[in-house]
């Protein structure tokens, strides 16, 4: 692989061995820099130029990701849910869950995920959760042995884990898995969570804690997780499992928190749960709760714009419309009392 910051041929990297999966680990890059690079094959070129970018140096700088789910299906919706994102250049993608139908198998990873994402992932990154399909073929191995992701917990997996971009923090859950008392994801997500100083914390999985549609809100998850997140201060969770897409208003203890005009919320003391399942999979008919801010059966992605103390939420419909916003503003920390001068 050659990669530059001028011309893709600066720097050379080459990773040995036969095979079909590789990891090139590429040093001294950067911060807020647009790279070039290009693969190579016994010497010769494969392809175009593609290009990837950095981080910002300053943690403090504003930035996009994208989020959805249920959506590794090889449909027409989830190619054009695909174009949508690619039009809005997120600095990175997460998926929360079922990244891959029906099964997770070997045989479903390139033309359900690798494929009609081609043109994302050549340049953006993509922070996957496993889903309930994901994991139907040897627990998820063969997806997990696809992706490159971190494995920054105590069992060295990449099934949950954790990082931070700009002035937030990000935390992946694998919901297949024990999340109860005493289990060893549960424990690391309590810790994790605890050394974070983000301004912003948001955690992604796949079964939802709160949900109105076909399989329901998971009183497990809820029981399990939310009071983590209460604890923390998390400021947006989100999941999927039913194909549709729905926002709550800000919870906390199982209650409605209101804070603010709904959409807009200031200083909100609790954390919205969305439903974003709306990716390429066939759709299941939304519902409403108690909890319901907003909810609708459409295929979608959903976008987040950080800048600073506010936050923009934007969900967008696979024609490009508007489907849902909503926004946080976060008060400055008051400023530290300087001593006396003598």
């Amino acid at each position: 692989m050659e990669y530059g910051v001028a011309d893709a041929s600066d720097d050379r990297v080459e990773e040995p061995g036969a095979g079909t999966e590789h990891v090139v680990v590429l040093s001294n890059l950067l911060a807020g820099t647009r790279y070039k690079y290009r693969l190579l094959l016994d010497g010769g070129v494969v392809g175009q130029d593609r290009t990837f970018s950095t981080a910002p140096a300053d943690p403090s700088a504003p930035f996009r990701f994208a989020v959805l789910a249920d959506c590794g299906s090889g449909s027409r919706h989830q190619a054009r849910v695909g174009s949508r994102i690619l039009a809005s250049d997120p600095a990175f993608v997460l998926i929360a869950g079922d990244v891959v139908y029906d099964s997770g198998a070997p045989e479903e990873i390139d033309p359900h995920y690798f494929e009609p994402y081609e043109d994302l992932v050549e340049r953006i990154p993509f922070y996957p959760a496993l889903g309930n399909h994901d994991v139907r073929t040897q627990g998820g191995r063969p997806l997990l042995d696809a992706l490159y992701l971190p494995s920054n917990n105590s069992e060295g997996t990449e099934r949950y884990y954790s990082f931070d971009y700009g002035a937030a923090h990000f935390v992946a859950l694998d919901s297949n898995a024990s999340v109860t008392p005493g289990s060893l994801q549960r424990q690391w997500l309590e810790a994790d969570l605890t050394q974070s100083s983000a301004t912003w914390k948001f955690v992604y999985f796949h079964a939802s804690p709160y949900s109105s549609s076909a399989h329901g809100s998971s009183l497990a998850l809820r029981e399990a997780l939310c009071p983590i997140f209460d604890a923390h201060h998390v400021d947006m969770v989100f999941t999927a499992h039913d194909h549709d897409y729905e926002r709550t208003y800000p919870m906390m203890s199982e209650q409605v928190v209101q804070a603010g005009e709904e959409p807009d919320y200031t200083d909100p003391q609790g954390t919205v749960y969305v439903v974003t399942g709306g990716g390429g999979r066939s759709l299941y008919a939304s519902g409403k709760s108690f909890f319901t801010a907003f909810s609708e059966s459409s295929y979608h992605f959903v976008r987040v714009d950080v800048d600073g103390l506010e936050l923009r939420l934007e969900a967008i419909r696979e024609d490009g419309s508007p489907l849902d916003h909503m926004s946080i503003r976060k008060s400055p920390p008051p400023a530290s009392l300087e001593p006396a001068g003598r």
